[in-house]
């Protein structure tokens, strides 16, 4: 089984750089593996149900269902536009697939061969990590539009990826656009950021 959708990270300098420029990872989420990563993106997009599932969210409204305490999930779409507006709170890193896509070794590799994306936050471009097929588990609950089953799924996943430290307080623009065969995303949030940090 091809599963794809969007959404959903990125080395600087020195510490100070590192938390005053978003486009770059901070220290904890840039160390996790690229296994880890998509496991944990795909776990949460997995854990609603298609009624309040983000990455079919019509408006930004499903934004903060079950999010982590140390990373914030952006979800794209399972194909097709979306204009989302979504608050996060201060100092939390922000993570989100261009395109991802699940489904054997080979599948990943021929969906990737194809991918093509771009990410900018306001005008400025952020860096865009292609991540090569790996092992992955995705933990769900019943009914949710990712796997359709509660429980772990064991897959392949891959695709084009952002890390981002945490976003500036105030507002900002992140447009999301991928392209990858027939497949083909395009995501605008508008961000919300509280002032200072939690």
């Amino acid at each position: 089984m091809l599963l794809a959708a969007t959404v959903l990270l990125v080395g600087g300098c020195s510490a100070a750089q590192a938390e005053e420029d978003p486009r770059q990872p901070p220290r904890g989420i840039a160390e996790l593996s690229t296994g880890e990563i998509q496991s944990r993106w795909w776990s949460w997009a997995a854990s609603s149900t298609a009624a309040t599932n983000p990455v079919s969210d019509p408006d930004g409204r499903f934004c903060a269902e079950n999010q982590p305490a140390d990373a914030w999930y952006l979800a794209g779409t399972f194909g097709g536009k979306a204009e989302r507006r979504c608050a996060i709170p201060a100092g939390r890193p922000v993570v989100f697939p261009v395109l991802n896509f699940t489904g054997t070794k080979a599948e990943c590799e021929a969906k990737l061969a194809e991918a093509q994306g771009k990410v900018l936050l306001d005008t400025a471009t952020v860096m865009v990590e292609r991540m090569e097929p790996t092992a992955i588990e995705i933990k769900g609950v019943e009914g949710n539009p990712v796997t359709g089953k509660a429980g772990t799924v064991k897959t392949h996943g891959c695709g084009l990826w952002v890390r981002l430290g945490p976003v500036p307080g105030g507002t900002g623009t992140l447009s999301i656009d991928g392209t990858a065969g027939s497949l083909s995303v395009a995501v605008t949030y508008e961000l919300e950021v509280a002032k200072g940090r939690v």
